[in-house]
């Protein structure tokens, strides 16, 4: 699906990263939220306007439940309805063959990293000319970092000095805790639903209705699929990087290449 607006066109980055799962048995993932780093005050403002004030602090997806799904409902809407909001995220199934990596949380946030790098290093070679400073904000010990000062020097190593060729003034890596940040909740609430559809496991009539709703807003029949190369509002691919990029020419690996999951089965049963 494509929304007028979507990440094109922005000057000035703010990533609000996260990263699910723990555990190699289930699916896990990263996110990224973009948003116009001009527009923090607009995105704020629009919140208090969709959801009252004393929902905010139950925002989240351990929070769904029946009094608080029509706040939840509220949130995503806004998300697919303001154009200089958009989500990128990869999904890891248990199956899926990774790098071999003794640390299963060090792997996790090579995958993160190489994905935060891919993205960024997409957006900059299609708009080479443009100046396009970065902020990545991110909860480093929600990250599986082991505090936030090495979740920043990480990003700022591995993600925004590899992306841009240095790391620019302009460039920075922020610590904030995703409780009372808004932009992370909105990635890790987006990220959550997504991850429970691929796990298959059993949810509350809540839970299942958000997760309807954005599915809705994609046209997508559930959110156990992939989003197609095009899609520029919300993208879900299905796998992490598969080796390590650190150059602002190459991009890390996915396996499968970012395609529509249902496309390919259809074309994997035609007769040949």
């Amino acid at each position: 699906m494509n929304v007028d607006g979507g990440k094109r066109g922005l000057r000035r980055w703010l990533l609000c990263t996260t990263l699910q799962g723990n555990a190699p048995t289930h699916p896990w993932g990263g996110s990224i939220l973009w948003l116009n780093w001009q527009r923090r005050g607009d995105f704020q403002d629009l919140l208090r306007q969709t959801v009252p004030g004393q929902a905010l602090a139950t925002l989240g997806w351990s929070h769904i439940s029946p009094e608080t799904l029509t706040s939840h409902v509220a949130f995503v809407n806004m998300f697919f309805t303001t154009p200089w909001l958009s989500f990128d995220a990869f999904v890891v199934e248990p199956a899926q063959t990774l790098p071999a990596v003794h640390d299963f949380a060090e792997l996790q946030r090579r995958a993160l990293e190489d994905f935060l790098h891919a993205q960024i290093a997409e957006r900059l070679r299609a708009e080479p000319d443009e100046p396009q400073p970065l902020r990545l904000w991110i909860d480093g010990p929600a990250a599986g970092y082991a505090s936030r000062k090495a979740a920043v020097a990480a990003l700022e190593d591995h993600v925004l000095r590899p992306a841009v060729g240095r790391l620019r003034p302009v460039d920075k890596a922020i610590a904030h805790r995703t409780s009372g940040t808004r932009g992370l909740q909105l990635a890790n609430l987006l990220l959550s639903a997504a991850l429970a559809a691929w796990q298959d496991s059993s949810l509350n009539a809540p839970r299942r209705a958000l997760q309807n709703a954005i599915a809705t807003h994609l046209g997508w029949p559930n959110l156990r699929t992939t989003s197609r190369p095009e899609d520029t509002k919300f993208n879900l691919r299905l796998g992490a990087p598969t080796e390590r990029s650190r150059t602002a020419t190459q991009l890390p690996l996915f396996d499968p290449l970012p395609s529509s999951r249902t496309a390919r089965a259809a074309k994997a049963s035609r007769p040949t």
